[in-house]
């Protein structure tokens, strides 16, 4: 049977009208689906996708619970913006950001504590406490800059254990700290503290008269203490519980890359083992300067460990640049000049020749991977070099941070990798 006739005109216009008036609905979910299910999603395609939504509350959400770490960086970042300091915020948000303070990344972790500066989160010296008893240094500083709200009663405790930190850096904050609470001056400057680039290995190193003068000042910060101390009573800061509780496993995000000899590589392949992947590009003097490092690391643990050096030195940089330099046929590739096979062969053929020399010329003893098209660099957000991940033998991520380590940091995250945390701090 036909339909009437005078139907036809009618359901053609309403049907128009129907997707024209939910068109942005559809567009939103479009775009949070297609955002949300990339790996490799950039940070501003995420931000874009949180501002432009509905409901930017839910976007934020998805893409913290998403797990995929850009995502969870630009999510976390993303609070400031939908919950200004001047409005409450709902328990939910509350919950990641108490959580981002512990959080595996570093990123996460630092954006987190400075919302809870800002807001005058009375779990805020408890949560910077806790970053002093990590085995990076760079966590430890992250701690001491977010302490300094403490009153001395509770922060000089705390700040007193840290008189022999090993880090210079770590040691000068301290001291300046404990004088700027009591009032008293034991001699030393922050500029004494400050790295300078080592010209053979571009490593950051502390000058040696700087390292003497910090030390010499903390040994007085030491007798200071040691006179003063009876006059501070044990402090116990309880860390909130949801910190804790609201936490996650991180899976590490699994890929496919091949070695420089060829060779397939999975990250599923070394499930059971601890991971360290290194990304890195043969123009990052600190990467190439960390090296001798995860050399050591490896000879060390051998098969137990497995390291994986990622090169991201085919990906352009933002000067469109591929491998840190002008090159003619580089900058044709870059440039999207696709249709010449030669030359993009020939520009890829030079970088892997010339990430295979630094890794020779290193006596690098772990595979080296080339990254051509920042498949693995951008699941990682690996672009700032160097950029490590410590995936742990279940599979998740235990660390990310940016900038080089030495090998004592290295041999303590590696060990701390199958390690629980605690639920609580308390100054001795």
């Amino acid at each position: 049977m036909k339909p009437p006739r005078l139907l036809v005109p009618v359901v053609g216009p309403t049907l128009v009208a129907g997707v024209w008036l939910f068109r942005a609905p559809l567009q939103d979910k479009i775009r949070t689906s297609a955002t949300l299910a990339n790996d490799a999603s950039n940070s501003e395609a995420v931000a874009e996708m949180i501002e432009q939504a509905a409901d930017p509350r839910a976007a934020l959400l998805a893409a913290w619970n998403s797990g995929k770490i850009v995502h969870r960086e630009v999510a976390v970042s993303a609070i400031r913006r939908v919950f200004p300091n001047d409005q409450p915020l709902p328990s939910e948000f509350e919950s990641i950001v108490l959580a981002g303070a512990l959080d595996p990344d570093m990123n996460v972790r630092e954006t987190a504590l400075g919302i809870l500066l800002e807001r005058k989160h009375p779990a805020l010296v408890a949560l910077a406490a806790e970053q002093l008893k990590d085995p990076d240094q760079q966590v430890r500083l992250l701690g001491l800059n977010h302490l300094k709200a403490a009153p001395p009663t509770v922060g000089i405790p705390f700040v007193a254990a840290l008189l022999n930190d090993p880090d210079i850096a770590v040691l000068g904050l301290s001291v300046k700290l404990i004088e700027n609470w009591s009032a008293e001056k034991f001699g030393v400057k922050l500029a004494d503290t400050v790295q300078v680039e080592d010209k053979t290995s571009g490593l950051q190193e502390f000058q040696p008269e700087g390292s003497a003068k910090t030390q010499a000042a903390a040994e007085r910060a030491k007798a200071w203490w040691a006179e003063h101390q009876s006059e501070f009573p044990p402090v116990r800061l309880q860390v909130p519980a949801e910190a804790y509780s609201a936490r996650r496993p991180l899976p590490a995000a699994n890929f496919p890359l091949h070695t420089l000899e060829g060779k397939p590589v999975r990250l599923s392949d070394f499930r059971g083992k601890v991971v360290l992947m290194n990304f890195w590009t043969t123009w990052c003097s600190a990467c190439v300067g960390e090296m001798p490092a995860l050399v050591a690391l490896q000879k060390k643990h051998g098969d137990k460990l497995v390291i994986l050096g990622v090169s991201l030195d085919y990906v352009p940089d933002s000067h469109g640049h591929i491998g840190g330099h002008a090159a003619v046929e580089e900058q044709k590739h870059s440039e999207g000049d696709h249709d010449d096979h030669e030359v993009a062969a020939a520009a890829l053929k030079r970088v892997h020749e010339k990430v295979a020399r630094t890794a020779k010329a290193r006596n690098v003893n772990y595979p080296v991977l080339l990254d051509e098209h920042n498949e693995v660099g951008g699941r990682y957000n690996g672009g700032e070099q160097p950029t490590t991940v410590i995936v742990d033998a279940q599979g998740n991520v235990r660390r990310r941070f940016v900038g080089a380590r030495n090998l004592a940091v290295f041999e303590a995250m590696i060990a701390e990798a199958s390690q629980q945390g605690h639920t609580s701090i308390a100054s001795d």
